[in-house]
């Protein structure tokens, strides 16, 4: 796993799960620090940071859902 600081996108990511359900934020940045399974730190960059939001809705609270097509 990837130890490398966090870019300001991926933080924002990780606050905003903790924010939508506490427990989450661990979660999501396991699986931006491992990529190469998840894409997820590829999908993030390629995310305007307005889009870098939790809402709400049925999709678990987040634009990764929608964005991975969950």
């Amino acid at each position: 796993m990837n130890n490398q600081p966090l870019t300001p996108k991926e933080q924002k990511v990780v606050d905003e799960f903790e924010k939508a359900r506490p427990g989450l934020g661990a979660i999501a940045e396991k699986n931006i620090r491992n990529n190469d399974k998840t894409g997820w730190a590829e999908i993030i960059a390629d995310t305007p940071e307005s889009e870098l939001v939790a809402r709400e809705g049925s999709s678990s609270n987040s634009f990764m859902y929608r964005r991975i097509g969950g």
